[in-house]
């Protein structure tokens, strides 16, 4: 049994039945990318969409701020790309230099072009069952986690993050699956005797090799979020991988793992924007 989630060989796939579906119906979907600053991590995920866009065949716009630009000129650019025609899906980059509101810049982006599915009123939508899409992230794993072929109904899940915005669609499409979801800090002071119980674990904390092997149940699923730059080249998640390797039944692997399949599941959401238009 293959116990390594490959979301890189996952993420082909999608992206090659996308390239097929926007031939055979001849779509035009257009993706918009906003850049501020030079984030050496942001312009490389930037970089990795602009590269699938291209090769399944999805218009991408792309640009880039500068870091010392007034707020306004972010706010402006997300206003012209709400009414332009050729645009149906908005992405701004995160995080932002942090002289800007997240949350303003968010909120300004036409809930209809919202590809993240950031915007509160999206969040909203999606937790009443409302939304058109899901957002990109949790859909990812959620793919990942049904490549297990394992049942999850009545399985418990331990995410371990401190971010509304992954967190609750994340809980929400696992209760929707009959899983237990409990939420814990990276802080909490019980964080080992919670993941240790957990048949499923996702872990978004941003800390490098974080999890330890006695943190993990014996056959758990880890789904691992985490991309910390060791130095220049060397980027690891927040599980200690190569200790907790042999513990559990499947694990995601960093880099290859949770990141394919986020860009990929950007790109199934721009072709469902440019559908709903």
């Amino acid at each position: 049994m293959e116990k390594i989630l490959d979301g890189k060989a996952l993420a082909l796939q999608i992206q090659q039945q996308i390239k097929e579906k926007i031939a055979k119906k001849n779509m035009e979907p257009g993706l918009a990318i906003i850049l501020v600053g030079d984030d050496p991590a942001s312009h490389l995920y930037v970089s990795k969409k602009k590269k699938a866009c291209h090769d399944v065949g999805i218009s991408f716009h792309e640009y880039l701020l500068d870091a010392n630009i007034d707020e306004k000129e972010i706010l402006d650019t997300i206003n012209f790309l709400n009414k332009d025609e050729h645009v149906d899906a908005i992405l701004v980059q995160l995080p932002l230099p942090k002289k800007f509101d997240t949350d303003k810049v968010i909120k300004s982006i036409d809930i209809k072009k919202d590809v993240d599915g950031f915007h509160p009123e999206n969040i909203e939508n999606f937790l009443k069952n409302k939304s058109y899409i899901t957002p990109g992230l949790p859909l990812g794993i959620l793919r990942l986690l049904e490549e297990t072929k394992e049942d999850l109904k009545n399985k418990s899940a331990v995410i371990v993050s401190k971010s509304k915005v992954f967190s609750q669609p994340m809980i929400k499409i696992l209760e929707d699956r009959n899983v237990k979801v409990s939420l814990v800090n990276p802080n909490d002071k019980d964080l080992k005797e919670k993941t240790s119980q957990a048949n499923i674990l996702i872990v978004s904390c941003g800390k490098p090799f974080f999890i330890k092997e006695d943190m993990v149940k014996k056959d758990a699923i880890v789904i691992d979020i985490g991309t910390n730059k060791i130095d220049n080249d060397y980027v690891v998640g927040d599980v200690d991988y190569s200790n907790v390797f042999d513990k559990v039944k499947f694990i995601t692997p960093v880099p290859g793992g949770v990141g394919p399949m986020t860009v990929a599941m950007l790109l199934y959401n721009t072709v469902k924007l440019s559908q709903n238009k």
